[in-house]
């Protein structure tokens, strides 16, 4: 006979589409949600890290964003020079 698992839940808080975006996904390859996620988590912990980048609505990763913010904030405040192209 095979040995209990001790099973606990897991609460997440996320919107509305994402969640039915991530229960699509997993009805097309066949798993309950519930069995994404504990994959997800599972590779995570053998992995001791995520195999994916974070990446904001504009698909750059975070530091890259939060720099892209930054110059457009300078250029806003007019702290940058404006430089001719030349060609070489």
């Amino acid at each position: 006979m095979a040995a209990t698992v001790n099973k606990t839940n897991f609460t997440i808080k996320m919107d509305r589409e994402t969640r039915d975006a991530f229960d699509l996904l997993c009805k097309n390859i066949g798993i309950s949600m519930s069995a994404g996620i504990n994959a997800l988590v599972k590779q995570a912990v053998r992995e001791q890290g995520m195999s994916f980048s974070l990446r904001d609505q504009n698909g750059f990763i975070l530091n890259h964003a939060a720099t892209l913010k930054r110059r457009a904030a300078e250029v806003d405040a007019g702290l940058v020079e404006n430089h001719d192209l030349i060609e070489g």
